[in-house]
C-alpha cells in the first residue's frame, strides 16, 4: 500500500537528513529535496477519497494503523466519516424504518399468566423490542487490524463475503481499482 510505504519513506529520509556524521552535506541536501518532491505527492492522497477508503478497507491497517502512527485525529474521523458515507450511500440496502426491524418481543409473557385465549394475552402483543440490524462496517472496524499476508488482501475479502455480503463488494471494488500509473503505461505499449 502506497500510505505505509510512504510513511516508512519520509522517516528514513527525516532521519538520513538528521545524521550528519555519516552523510556528507550536498547528500542531505539531496535527501531533503527528494523528500519533499515525494510530500508534494504524498499530499494529494489526502484529496484522493479513494485512499481514504481503501486505507479503512485493507483488513491489515483499518483505522488503527493511522492511530498507531500517530496520524492527526482530524484525518482518522475524515477517513471514518468516508468509508461510512459511501457504504450506506452505494452498498447497504434501503430499508424502511432506517433499518430498523420492529419484532413481537415473545419474551414479555415470560413469567405472565398467559392465557390460551389471545384476547386476555392482548397486553403482550404491543409489546415491541426494536431489533437493529448491526452495521457490517462497525463490525468489520471493531476487532483492529487482521493478521493476514500482505498480498491476501482480496482472498480475505473474498473468504469474508458470507459475513460482510455489502462491505465484501466495496472492499473487492476499492482494492481493485488500477493505480494511475498503471493504466497509462498499458495505454502506450
Amino acid at each position: 500500500m502506497v500510505i505505509p510505504a510512504m510513511d516508512y519513506i519520509n522517516e528514513v529520509f527525516t532521519t538520513g537528513m538528521l545524521n550528519q556524521q555519516c552523510f556528507d552535506p550536498a547528500i542531505r541536501s539531496a535527501v531533503g529535496l527528494i523528500k519533499n518532491t515525494l510530500n508534494k505527492y504524498y499530499l494529494l492522497t489526502d484529496s484522493s477519497k479513494v485512499y481514504h477508503i481503501t486505507m479503512v478497507l485493507h483488513p491489515r491497517y483499518k483505522l488503527d494503523y493511522f492511530k498507531q502512527a500517530k496520524w492527526q485525529a482530524e484525518w482518522i474521523n475524515t477517513a471514518h466519516e468516508l468509508v461510512h458515507a459511501t457504504y450506506r450511500s452505494s452498498y447497504t440496502p434501503h430499508h424502511i424504518q432506517d433499518d430498523i426491524e420492529h419484532s413481537l418481543d415473545l419474551e414479555a409473557c415470560e413469567g405472565e399468566a398467559c392465557s390460551t385465549n389471545i384476547f386476555d394475552n392482548l397486553p403482550c402483543l404491543n409489546k415491541f423490542k426494536p431489533v437493529h440490524e448491526r452495521d457490517k462496517l462497525d463490525s468489520y472496524l471493531v476487532p483492529g487490524m487482521e493478521d493476514i499476508a500482505p498480498g491476501d488482501v482480496l482472498k480475505w475479502w473474498h473468504d469474508q463475503h458470507s459475513k460482510y455480503p455489502q462491505l465484501s463488494h466495496m472492499a473487492l471494488n476499492y482494492l481493485t481499482i488500477l493505480g494511475t500509473s498503471h493504466f497509462f503505461i498499458h495505454l502506450s505499449c
